[in-house]
């Protein structure tokens, strides 16, 4: 039989045979396919059963939806577990068309792990969330809890992950305990579990595969039970082992630490040391260990670099650094930038026993080298204010009274003694002591009532007998100073017995207080005691005040003797001489005397006085041609107008003396043009009236009277008006004296006492406080000649100075610098030197300044004054070594704002000079004696901000002029110069 034949014939039959049975074959088959790609995911063959489920989903036309489904589900979960490319967007794809598949449960252990190799590990707990655990197995259950306590920890649930892992590892293979030992070790670890961490890390700490990852938990938690040997053993130990340098350093900083905890700064040092090498930008705190640790090893240049590394930082780790610092800088001998440092330290209050211990030594280093940033009796009062009970407050109780004794704040002094609650004799023998400086301070100021009630307050304490003795010496010069003789007298006069420094110039001042008080027998009797043993430079004045009082007991000859023995007879002296010869009747002899002066002394201010005086004794003479000669000089030479005009007047009667009496009468009547409605009018009026009575021509007299403006007719009760004003006036009764003045001007607006009227009208409105018409009437009076003219411009100059209105006092204070009177001229210098000083007009203010050192008659205080505006002119100047020897004599000034205005223009010279070093110890002198003076405390820090500059100390400057910027505000020109300092420091 053909063998093809029977294959074709056996195949139709096969066929045909199974046509019918085909379709129950395919699926049969299928079915084996599909249950096999189950059997291969259970197993976790995924290639295979990816394959399979793959055949399934496109080649199965029989599949049923819910077989496809499953298909197509576990394809795409496969291909993420096997991280197949673009698979988790497919099954994002699939979880869009079938949002509530019931094969999601099947894929979330395999999904969990997919997403933990990922690292994602919110996705793989959340999977893991998902798992139903009661359908795991044992294993499966095991390996299930270990990845959730992973993920768990992963995710920031430390207690949640111990949770889990501790139950894995209860149910785990031995195999997998290592493993979750290790992790349970390190979460034990992070939660400062100790002694749980230490349970699971002695598990495996000979385990090969984690020795070397558990020996650091071992060194750090040693470290932290507190167990330092054994952390510095473990440390040691792993520093043995080939690790990283990071990982070294690391080592380093816990042994360094260890050993620094158990007090051992000498073998800590060199740990932390290393570690902090290895730190581009070490921490705060491992900056403030080291330091500390430096300081504790005497190496104090090297703790300060630490330290100051943290200046910039606001934090407790901050303010313990500036403590140690500070401590640090009073090792190496600089106190100056250890204040700077206590300063930073008690600013903050983060640890309030460090801010305590920083303020008490901030106070005492205020007291012991001063403190240019605020007052050391301030600084100390607010730590007994704060710590009223602290150990420290008695002591610096003491030293609050001390330092504002040393720093010449006598009135703080007193202060703080006041609120003492107990008085003890060392605090008495300040206060009596105190109080005697601070009224010889006020006394050299000028200001008496403050001086005496200071005097008085040492005189309450009899303890030091010294202080006593000078403080009622200086009370009776106080009471001299202010008028008060009687009482000056009575306190000089106690001290007559008694040895005390300024003893022998008490019969010098007995002798002034006398004659002040007109009992001129008494001033003889003391002058004379005192010229028998006189300090030679008062042994001059004493003789010529002898003589003066002789002169004004009318005893011309025993004062014509003195002043004819004076040494070397100025001005004064031969006028007076000349007077006093002129009073006894020698008018030959006082015209010889007043042409002496003339001849010797062409420029004094007695020329004119002297010629005045000679033509009097010329007149006196009836030598009336010569008198007349001399009463010329005056008229053209003199600027004093007073008595130029009564020159004149005078001149004119001499010709009615020559029998001139046209002459006279035409020259009176042109000065009654000049001098109309003036002073001189009625003078005038009085000396024309001889020539009119003998002319017979009463009606021309009174003619000339009226057209002069004088009233020759005044009512009587006008004058008795006039004169009650005066008795009144007299008698300091300004209050009942003013409108009798009013009355009478009202009804005499041009009468013969016109001017001395208004001017005590207006000198009783200034007395009564009403200042506003005082300077409408006085203004009347100065503005035109009279006799009052120069009194009144001085009051209206003195209420202009009080009203700090300097530019209508200069008005009056300008025609009074050329006053000849020596007492009015001397004023107006004075008040318009200080006028251009104010205004910065430095030129005028010496030149000025020169007129009032030139008079040797001023007080102490004036000419302090004038030596400091001259000073401060040469400054402005550049006259540099002048100002320095102006400003050097200054130095020991015992007033405190001049003293410390000088010690400032040295330090200024001295940093001019780059001496920087010296200028701050100046500046701390000045800080330190002379605390009261902000204003020159001010300037001198920003002088020391620029010092600091100098020495290139960037820090000091920077915290120096942000003191200035914080705490100046009262003197906002200094506050700008210092953001201008600041400004130039380099960062």
């Amino acid at each position: 039989m053909n063998s093809k034949k029977i294959i074709i014939a056996a195949a139709i039959f096969y066929y045909g045979l199974s046509d019918a049975q085909q379709s129950q074959y395919f699926s049969d088959r299928e079915n084996y396919r599909y249950s096999l790609a189950e059997n291969l995911y259970q197993n976790k063959i995924y290639n295979a059963t990816q394959f399979e489920y793959a055949r399934q989903y496109f080649y199965n036309e029989a599949l049923s939806n819910s077989r496809k489904e499953a298909s197509q589900f576990f394809d795409n979960v496969i291909g993420v577990i096997l991280r197949k490319n673009h698979a988790e967007q497919g099954l994002q794809a699939f979880i869009k068309e079938y949002p509530n598949s019931a094969y999601f449960a099947q894929a979330n252990l395999p999904l969990a792990d997919y997403y933990l190799a990922q690292k994602d590990f919110d996705k793989a707990l959340e999977t893991l969330n998902n798992v139903n655990q009661y359908q795991l197995s044992k294993d499966e259950n095991t390996q299930y809890i270990m990845k959730l306590g992973y993920a768990k920890f992963m995710t920031g649930d430390s207690a949640g992950a111990i949770e889990a892992l501790e139950e894995a590892y209860k149910n785990a293979e031995e195999s997998d305990k290592n493993d979750i030992a290790y992790m349970l070790g390190h979460l034990y670890y992070a939660d400062k579990q100790n002694d749980k961490a230490f349970t699971f890390f002695d598990q495996i700490k000979d385990n090969e595969k984690y020795a070397h990852l558990v020996k650091p938990y071992y060194v750090q938690m040693y470290f932290n039970e507190k167990d330092y040997d054994k952390a510095i053993e473990e440390g040691n130990s792993l520093m043995r082992e080939p690790i990283s340098s990071d990982y070294k350093s690391e080592v380093h900083k816990i042994i360094g630490e260890s050993y620094f905890m158990k007090g051992d700064y000498t073998s800590a040092y060199q740990h932390l040391k290393n570690y902090l090498e290895s730190k581009p930008n070490p921490s705060e705190s491992d900056l403030y260990e080291m330091g500390f640790v430096s300081a504790q090893l005497k190496k104090y240049d090297e703790a300060v670099s630490y330290y100051n590394q943290l200046i910039n930082s606001n934090s407790a780790t901050a303010q313990n650094a500036y403590y140690q610092l500070g401590n640090a800088y009073l090792e190496v001998g600089k106190k100056q930038e250890a204040l700077s440092a206590f300063r930073s330290a008690y600013q903050m209050s983060y640890d309030p026993k460090v801010q305590q211990l920083a303020h008490v030594q901030y106070a005492k280093l205020s007291y012991d080298i001063g403190n240019p940033f605020e007052s050391a009796p301030i600084v100390i009062q607010n730590y007994i204010n704060k710590y009223p009970n602290s150990s420290d407050t008695q002591e610096l109780k003491s030293l609050l009274v001390k330092s504002y004794l040393y720093s010449g704040d006598y009135r703080g002094t007193l202060s703080a003694i006041d609120k003492m609650p107990n008085s003890t004799p060392e605090l008495n023998e300040i206060d009596q002591e105190v109080s005697f400086l601070l009224g010889t301070e006020e006394f050299n100021k000028g200001n008496f009532d403050e001086a005496e009630h200071y005097f008085l307050r040492s005189l309450e304490f009899n303890i030091n007998k010294e202080y006593n003795t000078r403080a009622t010496y200086w009370l009776a010069q106080t009471y001299y100073q202010k008028g008060n003789y009687p009482s000056a007298i009575v306190r000089y006069e106690r001290l007559l017995n008694q040895d005390f420094a300024e003893k022998q110039q008490l019969p010098y001042d007995l002798g002034y207080a006398y004659f002040k008080a007109k009992n001129f027998d008494k001033a003889k009797q003391y002058f004379s005691e005192y010229l028998k043993n006189p300090k030679p430079e008062f042994k001059n004045d004493a003789e010529l005040r002898l003589a003066d009082t002789y002169y004004a007991d009318n005893q011309l000859n025993e004062a014509i003797a003195i002043y004819d023995k004076a040494e070397n007879a100025d001005d004064y002296t031969l006028f007076q001489k000349a007077m006093a010869l002129g009073f006894k009747g020698d008018t030959e002899a006082k015209i010889s005397s007043l042409k002496k002066l003339i001849s010797q002394y062409k420029n004094s201010e007695y020329v004119d006085d002297a010629q005045y005086e000679i033509a009097t004794a010329y007149a006196a003479n009836d030598d009336y041609n010569s008198s007349n000669d001399y009463f010329s000089q005056v008229i053209r030479s003199s600027s004093d107008k007073d008595l130029v005009a009564n020159a004149q007047i005078y001149r004119a009667q001499n010709y009615i003396d020559l029998n001139q009496n046209d002459k006279a009468l035409s020259e009176l009547k042109s000065l009654g043009n000049q001098y109309k409605n003036t002073a001189y009018a009625s003078k005038i009026v009085q000396a024309a009236r001889p020539v009119y009575v003998k002319n017979g021509d009463t009606a021309g007299y009174e003619s000339f009277a009226r057209s002069l403006g004088v009233k020759i007719d005044a009512s009587e009760l006008d004058e008795i008006n006039l004169n009650s004003a005066k008795n009144y006036y007299a008698a300091k009764d300004y209050k009942k004296a003013i409108p009798l003045y009013e009355k009478y001007l009202t009804q005499n607006p041009a009468g013969d006492g016109l001017y001395q009227a208004q001017y005590e009208l207006g000198e009783s409105y200034y007395q009564t406080a009403n200042a506003a018409k005082a300077l409408l009437v006085l203004q009347e009076v100065a503005n035109v000649q009279n006799d009052y003219q120069e009194d009144a411009q001085t009051r209206l100059a003195q209420i202009y100075l009080e009203q700090n209105n300097t530019n209508e006092a200069k008005k009056y204070l300008e025609p009074l610098s050329n006053s000849t009177n020596v007492n009015l001229k001397n004023f107006a210098n004075l008040e318009l030197m200080k006028i251009f000083a104010a205004e910065k007009n430095f030129t005028k203010a010496e030149s000025f300044a020169d007129l009032v050192l030139a008079n040797s008659k001023n007080p102490a205080s004036v000419i302090e004054q004038a030596k400091v505006i001259k000073a401060r002119s040469l400054m402005n100047r550049r006259k540099d070594s002048e100002a320095k020897a102006a400003y050097t004599a200054l130095e020991k000034s015992s007033n405190t704002e001049v003293a410390a205005e000088a010690l400032y223009a040295k330090a200024f010279y001295q940093n001019k000079a780059k001496a920087f070093k010296s200028s701050n110890e100046t500046i701390f002198k000045l800080a330190n004696n002379y605390a009261s003076e902000e204003y020159w405390g001010a300037k001198a820090l920003v002088l020391m901000a620029k010092n600091y500059i100098g020495l290139k100390d960037n820090y000091q400057a920077s915290y120096t002029v942000d003191q200035i910027i914080a705490n100046y505000q009262d003197f906002p020109e200094i506050v700008a110069e210092a953001k201008e300092v600041k400004s130039q420091i380099k960062k």
